[in-house]
């Protein structure tokens, strides 16, 4: 049994200026074919990766368990 760690990336919006408040992101899952899937075979691997992609900016991700 191991760990799925699923990621797409956000799509970008821009409207408005610098100055106006933006609108709050809504989490949209994707289509299959758009998923990024990367296989771990321990919890704290996978739950890394999926902070790091989120971290970096422009990535959802979604820990799973495979099995």
């Amino acid at each position: 049994m191991g760990w799925l760690v699923e990621y797409w990336e956000v799509p970008k919006v821009s409207s408005g200026s610098h100055a106006q408040m933006r609108e709050q992101k809504r989490w949209i899952k994707p289509e299959n074919a758009d998923i990024l899937r990367r296989y771990f075979d321990d919890y704290k691997a996978a739950t890394r990766f999926a902070q790091s992609m989120f971290d970096r900016g422009g990535f959802y991700a979604s820990v799973i368990k495979d099995g």
